[in-house]
């Protein structure tokens, strides 16, 4: 994952603070942990949504990591755009 172009992105792309981004950043980390991935694409969210350590979250939480995950595929969409 690229973590730190993606941080970039965050900052520069949707107007966050920094502070913001690394937690956004951090989100994602989790997500890939909790789902023993490498990567975070367009089948995270149901794969999100079919785990068991994430349906005992509380709705606040499962609200960031889905949009952690909305905004790095989003993140991953753009740089395929740019790469063409």
């Amino acid at each position: 994952m690229q973590y730190s172009s993606f941080l970039d992105w965050l900052v520069l792309n949707r107007n966050m603070k920094k502070r913001s981004a690394k937690d956004v950043v951090s989100r994602c980390k989790r997500i890939v942990s909790m789902l023993s991935s490498d990567e975070i694409d367009s089948t995270t969210i149901s794969r999100l949504n079919a785990d068991k350590t994430f349906s005992e979250k509380s709705v606040f939480i499962r609200s960031q990591l889905r949009r952690a995950a909305t905004l790095y595929v989003e993140f991953c969409d753009a740089i395929e755009g740019t790469d063409e």
